[in-house]
């Protein structure tokens, strides 16, 4: 697990991602905002989910 410290207001961009069948995909960029809120851009095939929730059978 990489973890970073980052400047409320700023981004990460996270790249050299592929698909299944070794297709490129757009970078993911992940906004990080003052009031702890989190945005995400990426291509409509990434599934994202917040981890409570895929955590509810345990």
């Amino acid at each position: 697990m990489l973890i970073l410290t980052r400047k409320a207001n700023t981004s990460l961009i996270l790249t050299n991602i592929y698909d299944k069948d070794g297709q490129p995909l757009k970078d993911i960029e992940v906004h990080l905002y003052h009031d702890n809120r989190v945005g995400i851009d990426a291509a409509p095939s990434i599934d994202i989910y917040r981890s409570e929730i895929l955590d509810l059978d345990k």
